[in-house]
């Protein structure tokens, strides 16, 4: 079942492409029946999931590795589907009324479903490569809903800010899981069960032991920290508002940016309980928690003010995973539910807003209560469940959140740090949304917003937003037990052992509610002076994508001095920069571990002329070298080819020897041909210093190669294949040519390959030949083509005029700089 609510999402994703149609907020709701049955159909494992059972499948993926594609359905799996759909519901139908009037909101609904089915397969999945697979696949779809508009560079920049964030995440996450999975082998457990989140929680506290679990963990932090936005990766979150409402609003409430949180809360009870864990969250967590409080109460755009407010909850969720314990479980999961809910309310308020007024602009509204009264009201029961104001859900979730900073185990001073975190968090959402009410709701109509048209919008773009809002009123009223009952496998999940707890909305007077009681008052205060708290310098300056672009300006800076250091355009350049990068990474490790294996083995059947024959081929070898005639070099560099050839012979290689002997034609062939249009002698053009650093490497690199081949024929660690192939020749390959069945059928995709390269440089040489065919141009003034110099520009022949910037672009050369004909030098480099 877990599979096919996967693949259903995915599957059934093209028919977004019925959003074409008319009319688009009943098409909205009608596809938006697709989720809300994944949600239904994981509602009705509640009761399994509840009483303490699970789901779990596997699909087989490498059979002989052992690895599969697991996907399992626990408490933390549950409360994180039946949001992803549940949201996910709202928010297509919600997409059809908000994009009525666009026209690629089909295309924006296949992104919609495709991302919506990675998230579902992240949470599902039952191991760590099959969770990685949909993991990227986030990644790739988020980038193509944030840069929905492409045709506008800020949604470009922000998605490409986002891929390469969380690209570089992953790729570092990868590489962690390994390792992970590397410990968890280590310790005893099968290659197939180490991949497995069930065999490595089992083992966590034996992978806690090894060398490798510091690594792994510091991996997996960068890995999660780019994908859920904790600082100092946390500016591609406020960029990724570029993508239309919808999509931020499921991003930032139910899906990508919770990703990391659902890992990090997944292999908490792996690798949790010590201080590299638990302090680096607490302290990252934190940070994150307060700075995007801060940061948000500055902003003017709805949506910037909501998305910081995001990445500040987002740090608080994994001060929650760091602070551990039975209370810091049952906060994560209910700040995740209450966040859930608020935000995407919040987000599709703001798309309302700017849907009606035609702005987000809080300095530009202004008063909305007079014509929005019914949006007013989901906008401020989101807004009170944000600030945490008492009987609304996200007021249990910061009483949770203060109880797990009171309650929490961990030593000083990490308890004060998160509850220090939690305090101006607190004060800063009350002033953040204070801003947002205030400047959008009350006050005089704004001068620069028409209001005859301003009126609530229809119910099929009303109806998203007020279900969350409805909920943050109604569960903490009456429904807490039920939400209790749902949470308390989640939590266990996190904790890493069954147990349950009960949320409650009162029971006293104690100290989280005084400490809660506290900080509401301190934003009421602070929020009066938000204009002011808003102008500080200190505040205003943090943006950290400012360091982002300078960083890519730098990598693009040292891209292009790279490529012109490298790409020069002569081949003596190109081989010289292989051969030095072969012998750094080859040569050195073979110097410092490889040359004990050098084995000098004399044959005593070597007869004279053999030698003879060998010896030919370096003096053919130095007479190449030291010919001052082209024919001289062609001659000596001849006898060369001929004497391998010739040792082919008398080592009984036939076929090789006639394969050589062609390729010594052809080669001659060509060289003549070649070396006949220019001239008969070589003109020794470089400088006395570079000719003798160039035998200097090409001997070291040589006598090297010599080395590895003596090392690899005598080193025995490994049986030789000779044998093998003798005897499965005929029988396997259906030839008694060992070699050519080698070739042809043992490694025969080598084969096609070289074929394949062969046939692209084919291409390459005709393309070439092409370009230089030059074609009469009316440009020339009359001249005829046949009259233009080897060399010339046709463009420039007529007049001399020097061409403009944009012919030289598009002739592929750079400008100020002329096409060259071929010099004595060039032919040398060649």
């Amino acid at each position: 079942m877990l599979l096919w609510i996967v693949l259903f999402a995915l599957v059934t994703s093209p028919l977004g492409l019925l959003g074409r149609r008319t009319p688009r907020p009943l098409i909205g709701w009608g596809l938006a029946v697709l989720p809300l049955s994944l949600f239904v159909l994981l509602a009705l494992q509640i009761p399994l999931i509840a009483s303490g059972g699970r789901l779990d499948e596997a699909v087989p993926w490498v059979p002989a590795m052992g690895l599969e594609l697991r996907f399992s359905l626990d408490g933390l799996g549950m409360l994180f589907a039946l949001i992803i759909t549940g949201i996910g519901t709202l928010i297509v139908g919600y997409a059809g009324a908000y994009m009525a009037n666009d026209a690629g909101l089909g295309r924006f609904l296949v992104y919609m479903f495709l991302f919506m089915g990675a998230m579902l397969g992240v949470v599902l999945a039952g191991n760590i490569l099959t969770m990685f697979v949909f993991w990227e696949l986030t990644s790739i779809t988020s980038y193509l809903l944030i840069g929905y508009k492409h045709d506008y560079p800020d949604a470009r920049r922000g998605a490409q800010q986002s891929l390469l964030i969380t690209g570089i995440g992953g790729l570092a996450l990868l590489l962690g899981l390994l390792i992970l999975a590397a410990a968890a082998q280590q310790v005893g457990v099968s290659v197939a069960d180490s991949y497995r989140f069930d065999a490595l929680i089992a083992a966590g506290e034996q992978i806690r032991q090894t060398a490798l679990y510091a690594p792994a963990v510091a991996l997996i932090f960068l890995g999660c920290f780019t994908k859920s936005a904790q600082f100092p990766f946390h500016f591609w979150l406020p960029g990724a508002m570029q993508a239309p409402t919808p999509a931020s609003a499921f991003l930032h409430s139910a899906t990508m940016v919770k990703a990391g949180i659902y890992l990090l809360a997944r292999l908490s009870p792996a690798l949790g309980e010590t201080l590299l864990w638990n302090g680096t969250l607490v302290a990252v967590g934190g940070f994150t928690f307060v700075f995007g409080s801060i940061v948000a109460f500055r902003q003017y755009d709805i949506k910037a003010l909501l998305a910081y407010t995001t990445l500040s909850m987002l740090g608080g969720l994994v001060m929650m995973i760091g602070l551990g314990g039975k209370y810091g479980a049952e906060a994560l999961v209910t700040g995740i539910l209450a966040h859930a809910l608020y935000k995407s309310s919040l987000f599709m308020v703001a798309g309302i807003i700017d849907h009606e007024a035609g702005t987000r602009d809080l300095n530009k509204l202004g008063a909305l209560r007079r014509y929005m009264p019914i949006t007013m009201v989901v906008t401020a029961i989101a807004l009170l469940s944000q600030m945490g104001i008492p009987i609304l859900m996200g007021f249990v979730s910061k009483e949770w959140m203060l109880k797990a900073a009171l309650e929490s185990s961990l030593p000083d001073p990490w308890p004060l740090v998160a509850l220090i975190a939690i305090v101006i968090g607190a004060v800063g959402y009350i002033i953040a949304a204070w801003r947002l009410f205030r400047n959008a709701f009350l006050g005089e109509p704004s001068p620069t917003v028409q209001t005859h048209h301003l009126v609530d919008p229809k119910w099929s773009m009303l109806l998203s937003p007020a279900v969350p809002s409805a909920l943050s009123l109604i569960l903490p009223l009456g429904l807490l037990p039920a939400v209790s009952s749902l949470l308390s496998p989640a939590a266990s999940a996190v904790y890493g052992a069954p147990f349950t707890f009960e949320l409650y909305l009162y029971r006293g007077v104690n100290t989280a509610l005084l400490i809660s009681l506290g900080a509401i008052a301190l934003g009421v205060l602070f929020a009066t002076q938000q204009q002011r708290l808003a102008a500080h310098k200190i505040i205003a300056s943090i943006d950290g994508a400012v360091v982002f672009d300078k960083l890519i300006e730098g990598l693009l800076a040292f891209a292009t001095g790279m490529t012109r250091m490298i790409q020069s355009g002569r081949l003596r350049t190109y081989l010289l920069y292989i051969v030095l990068v072969f012998m750094l990474f080859v040569g050195t490790p073979f110097v410092a571990y490889g040359l004990d294996d050098i084995r000098f083995v004399l044959d005593e059947n070597l007869r004279f002329y053999e030698v003879v024959v060998t010896a030919l081929i370096p003096i053919a070898v130095i007479a190449t070298i030291a010919a001052r005639s082209r024919l001289g070099a062609i001659i000596a560099l001849g006898v060369a080819g001929a004497m391998v050839a010739l040792i082919f012979v008398l080592f009984s290689a036939p076929d090789l020897a006639l394969t050589q002997l062609l390729i010594e034609v052809l080669s001659t062939v060509f060289l003549l041909f070649v070396f006949s249009v220019l001239p008969s002698r070589f003109a020794s053009l470089s400088p006395a210093w570079v000719r003798w650093r160039d035998a200097f490497i090409a001997t070291v690199f040589g006598v090297m190669m010599a080395m590895l081949v003596l090392a690899t024929s005598s080193n025995t660690d490994f049986p030789s294949l000779a044998p093998w192939f003798l005897a499965n020749s005929l029988s396997e390959g259906k030839g008694t040519n060992v070699v050519n069945v080698i070739l042809v059928d043992f490694r025969g995709f080598d084969t096609l390959g070289e074929i394949v390269v062969l046939f692209v440089a084919v291409l390459g040489i005709y393309g070439l030949l092409r370009f230089r065919r030059v074609k009469p141009d009316v440009r020339t003034s009359g001249r005829d083509a046949q009259t233009i110099m080897p060399g010339e520009d046709p463009v420039l022949a007529g007049n001399g005029a020097s061409p403009s910037a944009e012919h030289q672009v598009s002739a592929g050369v750079e400008p100020q700089r002329l096409r060259k004909s071929i010099t004595e030098k060039d032919a040398n480099d060649v």
